[in-house]
């Protein structure tokens, strides 16, 4: 005697059983995200370069972004040699997978670690 169209209960457990054992295996790395401003303090920086760090060595990637706000877009040179000295204060080895780019909000850029 053979089903039609119909699967049994176990074979479906076992099939969705697999899937679930599949997926624990797997790591998504995400993407994490750090906010700076032009006028954060250089202690706050170093807390945020340690916060980076720690999410590159769990595997994950880092978007960093720089907000600027009215006039402060107008000195765009300042703000990205700012960026830059975060990017040298991240005392682990990475990549830019996307380099430091401007955007109307301000300078964004995406890190891995190597």
């Amino acid at each position: 005697m053979t089903r039609t169209g119909k699967t049994s209960g176990k074979f479906k457990y076992d099939r969705e059983k697999g899937e679930r054992e599949h997926g624990k295996k797997q790591k998504e790395t995400g993407i994490k995200g750090i906010r700076i401003g032009f006028t954060t303090g250089t202690h706050d920086l170093e807390l945020r370069a340690k916060k980076a760090k720690e999410f590159l060595e769990e595997g994950d990637k880092v978007r960093i972004d720089m907000r600027l706000a009215g006039r402060q877009k107008a000195h765009r040179p300042l703000a990205l040699k700012k960026f830059n000295e975060f990017l040298n204060m991240i005392m682990v080895e990475f990549t830019l997978e996307m380099p430091p780019k401007n955007s109307p909000q301000g300078i964004g850029a995406v890190i891995t670690k190597k």
